[in-house]
């Protein structure tokens, strides 16, 4: 073999082995089309709301959208390493524009949805009832790119950090996330 031919197919080979691993892939993609689909990255590992569960206990992939006059909120449920992960996004609007996590508040659904500030949760199944939120310290945002609340379609990207209920200092880092929901 030509010296430029085995020059060539090794250059061939080796390619796809320095290719760097993207983290959104696999991840769903940005669209305002009401594809119920959403994700994001947690704490660099990729979650698809897929939802989880099965029979009478099945908890969709997508749930939530516009409430009452004058909030958004939505809860994308998964699995993340084996464990049940509910990603909750909860803002004081119905109309596109950029929402900041970064108020202390009561958390949805345990204070009164019509006096907490926008903020987002994170859970996981992990029977230890432990709990993250965004406040004034543990921010974020959501971009809301898309609102038609006639045909009850959203979509927006989101990213936040939250700390533990139970020890402030564990936190969870949420990036990259994305959603288009039709309720």
């Amino acid at each position: 073999m030509k010296p430029y031919l085995t020059l060539a197919l090794a250059a061939t080979l080796l390619a796809p082995a320095c290719k760097k691993d993207d983290p959104d892939d696999g991840l769903p993609p940005a669209t305002q089309e009401g594809k119920n689909t959403g994700g994001c990255l947690v704490n660099g590992e990729r979650f698809v709301a897929t939802g989880y569960g099965s029979g009478l206990g099945r908890i969709s992939a997508l749930s939530g959208g516009f409430a009452f006059d004058s909030l958004y909120y939505l809860e994308l449920s998964g699995v993340v390493k084996g464990n049940n992960v509910d990603v909750l996004l909860f803002f004081r609007s119905r109309k596109p524009g950029t929402y900041p996590l970064n108020r202390n508040t009561l958390y949805y659904p345990q204070g009164d949805p019509l006096t907490i500030f926008s903020h987002a949760t994170y859970t996981e199944s992990n029977n230890t009832g432990e709990l993250y939120v965004t406040d004034a310290q543990h921010t974020g945002q959501v971009e809301f790119t898309y609102a038609d609340v006639a045909r009850r379609i959203s979509a927006g990207t989101f990213e936040f950090t939250a700390a533990s209920t139970f020890d402030r200092s564990k936190t969870v880092t949420v990036t990259s996330g994305r959603f288009d929901r039709q309720q």
